[in-house]
């Protein structure tokens, strides 16, 4: 049987460590704490479209002011170098591989109508699929068009997720009644 190399065997044992300390983290911090957190962000947004991270792979903010956004993650190093890159990346590769997105997995494209935007959401032929409220979309099709709220993962296991958040958004009184819609849907997951 060939030895493992000790030092392997540590960096197993840091992700492993890291991600129970992640939860950790968040079991010990207060939810209202947090809430008020998520919404003096929110807060700060400009009118307009986002994709607010919240997965361990997808943390952060994504402003859709631009005609398309591809989601995706970068190449691993067992991989070639892909033809296309993703304008935002999400590394869900927890032990070098990957685990559910494609190195080009989903995109949101723009549409302006008059004087309302739309954001559309098209699979693009990933290998796991895209998700919106656990519902596939349909690989190469014409694609979801995003409501305030919707929860998309890109793969089934609901691990890799964002939540479309509209800001500016009229019937919304402010943005931690926004912020609890979205906490309300992933708690129904």
């Amino acid at each position: 049987m060939d030895t493992i190399d000790p030092v392997l065997l540590r960096i197993e044992q840091l992700i492993r460590l890291s991600r129970f300390k992640e939860i950790q983290f968040i079991l010990n911090t207060n939810t209202e704490e947090r809430m008020r957190d998520i919404a003096a962000a929110i807060r700060r947004l400009q009118s307009g479209g986002y994709l607010i991270g919240t997965g361990p792979s997808t943390v952060g903010i994504i402003p859709l002011h631009t005609d398309e956004i591809v989601l995706g993650r970068p190449p691993t190093i067992l991989e070639p170098p892909a033809e296309r890159t993703a304008d935002y990346c999400a590394v869900d590769t927890l032990y070098f591989v990957p685990r559910e997105i494609s190195r080009t997995h989903a995109k949101v494209i723009q549409r302006i109508d008059g004087r309302e935007t739309r954001h559309v959401l098209i699979d693009m032929n990933s290998t796991c699929g895209t998700f919106v409220n656990a519902m596939a979309v349909h690989p190469g099709g014409a694609g979801i068009t995003l409501r305030h709220g919707d929860v998309i993962s890109l793969g089934p296991s609901q691990t890799s997720t964002y939540v479309y958040y509209k800001a500016g958004r009229i019937g919304c009184r402010d943005s931690h009644d926004a912020v609890k819609m979205a906490a309300d849907l992933m708690d129904k997951r």
